[in-house]
């Protein structure tokens, strides 16, 4: 692990097969795509534990594969961007994970889930020893019980919790997500996620960060697309007398080709600067970096960029005003 401090990443990774289409079809509907499929390695805490690898973090990953051909490119995708996989392991029965994600013209995209091997199934399968090293534990898909023991040891051995529930917060219930959240230092969530782990649909952004920090959540980061991204830090005083922070920073213009993997991008790129104790807002600013830079190529990985590559889009481009975060928070 790197000297600034690695990163233990929970979750799952998976192959993403990429197709290009001219629009997403109606239904019955005939579309016929733009190009070649590709099979490129994704899954967002794979693509995050590459993100921080290639951002010189240190990264190590946590969870499981196939022993098939797809697994061997996760494996050899990894090795290249040099994570650490001492406990990537493979299951001798198990298919790995896939997912076939169309992009349009425009960079938008529709993801279908093919499921597979990818998580830890039981809670004592996370071993103390997969934080050695560590100074942040970055939990993304995985089952609630994994998830708890990993954060329970990563807090005995005072270990910081960043916790990116993804597309888990359509599935766990309110009281169990409600709980991981308490639980973490720091949760990373899209807009999108914000609403649906607080059940806000239709209200403001403030109004759902003011649900989650009312039930417990410390430092709130979240991800406004073409407005930035925010973090809601309520840490400073547990008896709720004194009034969260705010602390925004605005977004990078660029062509957009492929949004998919922004928001993991983003979270190396802040997770990263976490862990070289910069302060929140340059965290918030070169998250956005990274996810600019992301969303320039198509496909999850194919843009995360280096340490230096990051260095210098700072220097060549300048952020735009993020739009202030409106509203109190509750």
């Amino acid at each position: 692990m790197a000297s600034v401090g690695g990163v233990v990443c929970l979750g799952a990774c998976a192959v993403d097969l990429i197709l290009s289409v001219p629009h997403f079809p109606a239904p019955d509907e005939m579309v016929f795509a733009l190009e070649e499929p590709r099979n490129l390695p994704g899954g967002s805490t794979g693509n995050i534990a590459a993100g921080l690898a290639r951002l010189g973090a240190g990264s190590r990953f946590v969870g499981k594969v196939g022993p098939d051909a797809n697994g061997r490119l996760l494996s050899q995708a990894f090795e290249a961007d040099g994570v650490d996989v001492s406990y990537f392991s493979t299951e001798a029965c198990g298919r790995t994970a896939q997912a076939i994600i169309a992009v349009d013209a425009a960079g938008s995209r529709v993801i279908y889930s093919l499921g597979g091997t990818a998580l830890l199934e039981r809670p004592e399968e996370f071993v103390p020893e997969m934080l050695d090293g560590a100074a942040v534990l970055y939990v993304g898909e995985a089952f609630p019980q994994v998830a708890a023991r990993a954060m329970e040891i990563a807090r005995e051995h005072g270990v910081t919790v960043a916790f990116g529930p993804g597309g888990t917060v359509s599935w766990l219930g309110q009281e169990t997500m409600g709980r991981l959240m308490a639980a973490s230092d720091f949760v990373l969530l899209s807009r999108r996620e914000l609403h649906a782990a607080a059940h806000t649909d239709g209200r403001r952004d403030c109004e759902a960060a003011g649900e989650l920090v009312a039930n417990g959540v410390r430092r709130l980061v979240v991800t406004r697309g073409e407005q930035g991204s925010a973090c809601i830090d309520a840490s400073g005083d547990a008896s709720g007398a004194q009034c969260p922070t705010v602390v925004t920073a605005g977004p990078f213009a660029v062509d957009v080709v492929d949004t998919t993997g922004a928001g993991d991008a983003f979270a190396a790129g802040f997770i990263s600067s976490l862990v070289r104790s910069m302060s929140v807002g340059d965290c918030l600013l070169r998250g956005n970096a990274c996810a600019a830079m992301a969303i320039r190529r198509v496909g999850a990985r194919e843009a995360l960029p280096t340490q230096a590559e990051l260095e210098r889009f700072l220097m060549a481009n300048v952020p735009a005003q993020a739009p202030p975060w409106a509203g109190g928070l509750t």
